[in-house]
């Protein structure tokens, strides 16, 4: 039977962490004269965050606004930097995604930035795997939300969702769907449907299904 199986990108799909702190710190050091701002620490703060939340972690000593404007033209050159140097994907992930998309339909629903998806698409040839996917930067919505309307949008009822954080667990919990933890990724969750160690057991998990 045919399955909606919707994916995280940051922890699930691969680490970007490098390419992240390298845009970032481009923007950083240009506007604000400060060399190499951004470091993992803080990366570890902001994986799976919204944009809002993500600048308020990134720039607390400027006001609102400002903080905002930055942090966008921080994520914007992520996209270019990321769509040209690309991320580090985990073990298996191509050859997993691959064989699952034959039997399966596979979307991606994140936090982050309209563009971001395409760009992780431009450095790796992923995007033959993915029926659809959904960004909050592109809809304003809260990831729970954009796990409902992108199986709306595909006429899917049910689906479950591969992710890693509290924040991922809390979105399946307002979309009403399962979650499959990808244990190696970036946080800690207690409470999923499934718990993965790699990405490749999902081919197990799915199979008969």
């Amino acid at each position: 039977m045919k399955q909606c199986i919707i994916f995280d990108m940051d922890g699930t799909l691969w680490d970007s962490s490098e390419s992240v702190l390298a845009a970032g710190n481009e923007v950083i050091e240009k506007r604000l004269g400060i060399k190499n701002y951004l470091n993992q620490d803080i990366m570890n703060q902001v994986m799976g965050l919204e944009i809002e939340e993500i600048a308020n972690i990134y720039f607390p000593q400027l006001d609102p606004d400002e903080r905002l404007k930055l942090t966008l033209e921080c994520l914007d050159n992520e996209n270019k930097y990321i769509a040209k140097h690309g991320g580090i994907l985990y073990d298996g992930v191509e050859e997993t995604l691959a064989k699952l998309s034959r039997k399966h339909d596979l979307m991606i629903v994140t936090n982050a930035q309209d563009g971001y998806v395409e760009a992780m698409f431009a450095a790796h040839p992923l995007g033959q795997y993915f029926k659809d996917y959904e960004t909050h930067g592109r809809t304003g919505l809260v990831k729970g939300e954009n796990l409902k309307l992108i199986m709306k949008r595909n006429g899917y009822q049910d689906a479950c969702y591969v992710g890693d954080t509290m924040k991922d667990y809390e979105a399946c919990e307002l979309a009403g769907i399962p979650m499959i933890y990808a244990s190696y990724g970036f946080g800690k969750v207690a409470n999923a449907w499934k718990t993965i160690d790699h990405f490749s057991e999902l081919l197990d998990l799915f199979e008969g299904m």
